[in-house]
């Protein structure tokens, strides 16, 4: 039996319709029993269709020993799946023939010239996805709208800039006061992006698209640099992270947003990996001030380094408690029977690798000992509250002109390396990843320091906070704990507290 396999992936006026390409088929053979296979609103791109399919199959069946398409891209726009597809067909001796293009596989000749032709569709398919991606690439550098779903915050406007179609942001009066409010709570308070969703659904303020907000939703559109208004340390925000930026650093001047664009590897989440993205200028003016925006991403970025240390359900020093001999962290052991509750080694108990404490470690006897230390700790910095913050800002500005001296160097070096020979260049490479490490050293000093300076939890409600400390939750003794303390290494008859300030 023949079969004739027919595909149209959308309706349009300049493409062919599938009756016409029956038709075109039918005129192969006379009086010849056929079976028609039809897959419809189906790309060549791959063979993923129910009628082609269902055509394997039969063959495989021996059902269909002839196939005919009105043209070869009708089967594939891809030379690999083609090629794979002409070899099933000979494995079962099935002849295929293109009706308009009169090639037929039972020929030498036919064989030929079909591989031909699928190479030259498969080079223009990937011709045009080229031309698709450079134009994509070329309107986010002139600050153009670069498509998708308009950003929570603002509203889409039609324009014409230099006689080209676009798009524009403006500020959606209904939902730009929730989102200002969002960044507030965020970067100014201690809450976490799951209390600031709450927050948002306790208030009846409805997500985008309808529905609830939670912690995705928000951690989205707090990192996304269309709200921010883009001024030089966001320029340095973004290089450090890999960003290729299209836009020379005096055109950040602290008013637009930013487009921040790239391709994903499959199933990664946008804004995770930035390396080798895109960041353009965009043409709307930003709600939200580079101080706020940015302490938002350190804050992020700190969560994203310590997600893995649990909620601590059982104890506010969860995630800061550290075996005082391997340096992992422990964990909290409850008796199935009794509230008793003590610390244990991870190192000791998961990797095998520390012979642990020899004596249990009473976790309520640890923190009791860390409150004293704490207490005292705050009550000693409230007394010199105000020169603290002075002398971190005046830190904070020697790091920056450090890390543009480094940032010269590098520069520096790698415009050697061009000229240089393989001795040489080895010294250079080392010298480079010396000046980056100390880069990054730099970096998370002036990160801890930005997120402790008033910032993260503002100062005078920590004051309020300590003033009731009994009364506190685990969670909320947890946020007071994170902002002083680093770490807590535990032995077993003493410990040792690591200072943040």
């Amino acid at each position: 039996m023949i079969g004739i396999y027919t595909r149209q992936s959308v309706d349009k006026k300049d493409s062919i319709s599938i009756e016409s390409q029956i038709d075109f088929c039918k005129k192969e053979f006379i009086d010849e029993e056929c079976k028609i296979y039809t897959d419809k609103g189906f790309s060549g791109k791959n063979t993923n269709r129910p009628a082609f399919e269902q055509m394997l199959t039969d063959i495989k069946a021996g059902l269909i020993k002839k196939i005919i398409v009105y043209k070869l891209d009708r089967i594939s726009r891809s030379v690999l799946d083609f090629a794979t597809i002409i070899d099933a067909f000979k494995k079962y001796d099935v002849t295929f023939i293109s009706s308009t293009e009169k090639f037929d596989t039972g020929t030498p000749i036919g064989n030929a010239m079909l591989s031909i032709i699928m190479v030259f569709a498969q080079l223009e398919r990937e011709t045009i996805q080229k031309r698709i991606t450079d134009n994509y690439y070329a309107r986010g550098k002139k600050g153009f709208y670069m498509g998708g779903r308009c950003p929570y915050g603002f509203t889409k406007i039609e324009t014409k800039i230099n006689g080209i179609k676009t798009s524009t942001l403006e500020n959606n009066l209904e939902q730009m006061p929730s989102l200002i409010e969002m960044y507030d709570l965020y970067a100014n308070t201690n809450m976490s992006l799951g209390k600031v969703s709450n927050y948002l659904n306790e208030n009846n303020i409805v997500a985008p698209n309808g529905g609830s907000w939670d912690s995705c939703k928000i951690s989205r559109i707090l990192r996304n640099p269309v709200y921010v208004k883009s001024d030089a340390e966001v320029y340095s925000y973004y290089k450090n992270k890999g960003v290729i930026i299209s836009n020379d650093l005096n055109d950040f001047i602290g008013i637009n947003g930013s487009y921040l664009y790239g391709k994903r590897e499959l199933n990664e989440r946008k804004f995770t990996n930035m390396e080798n993205h895109v960041l353009s200028l965009a043409l709307h003016e930003a709600p939200i001030d580079s101080k706020t925006w940015l302490l938002c991403q350190y804050k992020l970025d700190s969560n994203k380094q310590i997600k893995n240390s649990g909620k601590g359900k059982h104890s506010w020093l969860s995630g800061y408690a550290k075996c005082g001999y391997c340096g992992y962290a422990v964990s909290v052991v409850t008796s199935g029977h009794t509230e008793y509750k003590y610390f244990n080694c991870r190192g000791k108990t998961n990797l095998k690798n520390c012979n642990g404490h020899s004596i249990p470690i009473i976790v309520s006897e640890i923190e009791l000992e860390v409150e004293v230390e704490l207490l005292r700790k705050i009550q000693e910095l409230k007394n010199t509250k105000l020169s603290v913050q002075t002398n971190d800002d005046l830190v904070v500005n020697k790091i920056k002109l450090e890390l543009l001296q480094i940032e010269n160097q590098i520069e520096n070096l790698l415009n050697q390396l061009a000229e240089a020979n393989n001795v040489v260049m080895k010294y250079i490479n080392g010298k480079i990843t010396e000046l980056d490490n100390k880069k990054n050293i730099l970096l998370k000093e002036m990160q801890k320091l930005v997120l402790t300076n008033s910032k993260n939890l503002p100062i005078e409600e920590v004051w309020d906070q300590v003033d009731k400390w009994d009364e506190l939750s685990i969670e909320e003794k947890k946020a007071i704990c994170g902002y002083f303390i680093e770490k807590i290494n535990i032995k077993d008859d003493e410990i040792s507290i690591d200072w943040k300030l």
